[in-house]
């Protein structure tokens, strides 16, 4: 008699051997993976959104160190600001008596915008979308400084 014959009564008996072994390996091999991102794929977006934060939190510094720049020029100017309308323009009123250099863009690398009829002014940032007049954007103006939300 031969054991590779289907007419074997030994064939039912080897299966069954083997059913818990298939169903043991089945979940190791992806076959029952839940849907969803993996875990590489979660700590990406989390490595992303970590990445944002650090630039807001940056942009934020920026903002706050042109605040005191300007204040300190007010202070020696009759409470009047540069007028100008980039931060360019600026500069060379600003840096180096007030702050050591003036940078003109984020840590998004997208150009602020400066503008100031010498009474008020203002300092704007695109946010990380780098569109103006949108819900990230984040702003000095006259001192007061607005963050939009970050993703």
């Amino acid at each position: 008699m031969s054991l590779t014959k289907f007419s074997d009564r030994r064939w039912p008996y080897s299966l069954a051997l083997c059913l818990p072994f298939v169903l043991l390996f089945l979940p190791l091999a992806g076959c029952s993976r839940a849907p969803g991102p993996s875990a590489g794929e979660q700590a990406a977006v989390a490595a992303g959104e970590g990445l944002d934060r650090a630039r807001n939190e940056r942009t934020l510094n920026q903002l706050e160190q042109f605040r005191t720049a300007l204040a300190r020029y007010a202070i020696d100017h009759d409470g009047l600001f540069p007028e100008g309308s980039s931060l360019s323009g600026i500069s060379g009123e600003l840096a180096p008596g007030y702050t050591p250099i003036v940078a003109a863009e984020d840590a998004w690398g997208h150009t602020m915008t400066y503008a100031s009829d010498g009474r008020t002014y203002s300092v704007v940032s695109a946010g990380p979308d780098g569109t103006s007049g949108t819900g990230d954007d984040i702003a000095l103006r006259d001192g007061s400084i607005t963050a939009g939300a970050v993703p």
